[in-house]
């Protein structure tokens, strides 16, 4: 998924900075669409900036790893896209 240097600046600021996001900072799993996010990864609810974006994604969840948010799906915990804002 691709977005405006606009949505980038919007999401790196409301999501990436704010500080309530869950940081993932050593993991044993590769961060690429498909792979499974062991349970035991903190995810809460994509954000709300993120969902007016792409409304699919309402009711998933994420955590950031380095720059990189992961969005997940609920129900198989599986990575479903890797956003490099």
């Amino acid at each position: 998924m691709t977005f405006t240097t606009e949505q980038r600046t919007k999401i790196r600021e409301t999501v990436l900075r704010v500080g309530n996001a869950p940081r993932v900072t050593n993991i044993n799993f590769s961060i690429n669409v498909g792979i499974a996010v062991p349970r035991t990864v903190r995810v809460i609810a994509v954000p709300e900036v993120i969902v007016d974006i792409h409304p699919d994604w309402r009711g998933f969840l994420y955590f950031v790893y380095e720059d990189e948010i992961v969005i997940v799906d609920p129900n198989t915990y599986r990575i479903v896209a890797v956003l490099d804002v």
